[in-house]
């Protein structure tokens, strides 16, 4: 975290992203036993964040579903 605070480079994105920057949120998060940990993956590749809201009562069921989706789209090479 030293070596960013030194990196005139980085201080200047940091300095031109807060002025383009609304809001911000950290979250500290717990992965599922399904997931597993992410490789590198050539070519040039474009990702998305999602966030879920589970509802009582419906995890074991929803969890089941996003294991067997995950598997699918990690045997087809697609972006999990």
């Amino acid at each position: 975290m030293n070596k960013l605070r030194e990196n005139k480079e980085f201080l200047e994105f940091r300095k031109a992203r807060s002025d383009m920057l609304l809001s911000r949120k950290n979250q500290l998060l717990l992965e599922f036993s399904f997931w597993n940990e992410p490789v590198p993956r050539s070519g040039p590749n474009i990702y998305e964040l999602r966030s879920y809201q589970l509802r009582p009562g419906t995890m074991i069921e929803w969890g089941n579903y996003w294991a067997r989706a995950i598997r699918f789209r990690q045997d087809g090479n697609e972006a999990v």
